[in-house]
């Protein structure tokens, strides 16, 4: 039964309504497993695709917005800054709220743009499990991003070694814990392949005959590398006539879409590529490709696309991007990688597929088994056991609390904030259902913290130190326009020259009367 379990929340950054990103589908992927383990909670900003899949596994769903910290994700040298401006927003305070009255064992956050769930939680003394699912740049201040999320976090889970790379040699190393993914090919129907290989290739006007190149993509925009893989396209014109070629994926970049299909039309291709856009049953895709091409140009945090080519028994090409190098290497197909865009290496990795089908044949299923040894569902769920034994035994004492006087307060940071009247108390979505009693003594036990007041303007996001800042600045006139309100007063060296002047002496001839001096 679900009361027997530890109650899990789940805080997904997206909810896409008409795709799902690798991250989305990771985290539900991951909640799938840990559905056996715990009561499973998912938070989402809004209602799309993994909210409903959610439901259909019968997970309970909490909408609730949440701004981003996108500073984390880039090293930015503004992420602390960032974090306390996040911090100081209303949002915030109701995010305390949520945690209380769901009163969760645990949090699982994913992605590093997602801190305020994870601060949230960790200054109630709720354990955390962090998820890297993406590699944070390689900037001069990292560190500021590595030592936040360091902080906010009991484990740092990373979906690859990639993604864990930025926490080597820093205190956080001794959290981290490796959660590989996996593909469940057992829920997409394996009898159905043969006929989505028939109607995909019937669409295009394509043969059994022709080899389909395939690229797909949640998200298509630049940094996912559509554009090498068609110029790779356009190398194997002449040498490769049976060639075709599949785009799968949801395009956010308009500009950089229309110049991807300009550059196909322009080469007289057009009759060899084949658009659809982002397809949820992924094994209508993949059933017709050959071959599976990912030429990201980012430092992917996992590289989902590869793995699931290789289970679909599919040859894999790829750029050597972050994790997909990992994956490659774990498999057996490290023959298979290429440098970062370099197309004309790309273009030669798949003429030396295409010329040959019974090479295609042998990797495909080579890898179909691979990626079942080294990326299966078993291997997850040993990973996991390692995460339920490094966290502490479930429980959430309430942080609300009140002694033998009326006021309560919030245990935050391991001290007692006082709410100092009771719309302080109601405006951020606390309940008094929530609050436990405890002795003097015991509420003794925690240092006073600073008192928690009525927000003036819910709806401006800003706190109240802020707006009376704002206040006394702006009640404040400045410097400059202090001098444009003062009399305007002739300093003593222009009224020394101007009386010279209004007066000459005889030492001086005038220039009026007697024209210019030589």
């Amino acid at each position: 039964m679900n009361g027997d379990k530890p109650r899990l929340l789940l805080f997904s950054h997206l909810c896409s309504a008409g795709f799902v990103s690798g991250a989305e589908k990771l985290l539900l992927l991951f909640a799938r497993e840990l559905k056996l383990r715990y009561q499973c909670v998912l938070v989402v900003p809004g209602e799309g695709v993994i909210s409903a899949q959610a439901r259909a596994l019968g997970m309970e769903v909490v909408v609730f917005e949440i701004p981003l910290c996108t500073a984390l994700y880039s090293g930015s040298h503004s992420a602390a800054a960032h974090l306390e401006e996040l911090k100081g927003q209303f949002v915030y305070q109701r995010l305390l709220a949520l945690l209380v009255r769901e009163k969760p064992s645990y949090v699982f956050v994913n992605t590093s743009v997602h801190p305020l769930p994870a601060i949230a939680a960790k200054s109630l003394g709720i354990p955390i499990v962090w998820t890297m699912m993406e590699t944070i740049h390689p900037t001069p201040h990292r560190y500021l991003a590595v030592d936040a999320i360091n902080e906010a976090s009991d484990v740092i889970a990373g979906i690859s070694r990639a993604t864990l790379q930025p926490f080597q040699g820093h205190p956080g190393a001794g959290k981290t814990l490796l959660l590989s993914p996996y593909v469940a090919l057992h829920e997409m129907d394996p009898s159905s392949w043969p006929y989505h290989r028939f109607q995909i290739r019937q669409q295009f006007g394509w043969q059994d005959s022709h080899c389909v190149i395939g690229y797909v993509s949640g998200s298509i925009y630049p940094q996912k590398g559509l554009e090498p893989f068609i110029r790779a396209a356009l190398l194997l014109k002449d040498s490769a006539p049976g060639a075709r070629f599949l785009v799968v994926g949801n395009p956010i970049d308009e500009d950089y879409f229309r110049m991807c299909l300009n550059m196909v039309q322009e080469s007289g291709l057009s009759a060899r590529f084949g658009w659809i856009r982002f397809e949820e049953n992924i094994q209508r895709v993949y059933s017709a490709m050959d071959i599976v091409v990912v030429s990201s140009l980012q430092s992917e945090g996992f590289g989902m696309t590869a793995l699931e080519g290789m289970s679909f028994g599919k040859p894999v090409v790829a750029f050597s991007s972050g994790g997909l190098a990992e994956i490659l290497e774990a498999t057996g197909n490290g023959g298979y990688l290429v440098r970062t865009g370099d197309v004309p290496g790309l273009a030669s990795k798949l003429e030396w597929l295409l010329n040959d089908a019974s090479l295609r044949l042998d990797v495909g299923n080579r890898n179909a088994a691979a990626a079942q040894a080294a990326f299966g569902v078993e291997t997850l769920r040993a990973q996991l056991d390692q995460l339920r034994a490094r966290l502490p035994a479930s429980g959430f004492p309430s942080p609300l609390v009140k002694g033998n006087g009326n006021t309560v307060y919030l245990i935050e940071n391991r001290r007692r904030r006082p709410f100092v009247s009771e719309t302080a108390f109601l405006q951020r979505g606390f309940r008094f259902e929530d609050v436990t009693r405890v002795d003097d003594k015991e509420l003794r036990r925690w240092h006073r913290g600073s008192s928690i007041r009525e927000w003036p303007d819910r709806g401006s996001g800003e706190s109240p130190s802020s707006r009376k800042k704002r206040r006394r600045k702006r009640s404040r006139p400045s410097a400059r326009r202090k001098r444009s309100q003062a009399p305007v007063r002739r300093r003593p060296a222009e009224r020394s020259v101007r009386k010279r002047r209004s007066k000459p002496s005889a030492r001086r001839i005038p220039r009026k009367r007697y024209g210019r001096r030589r």
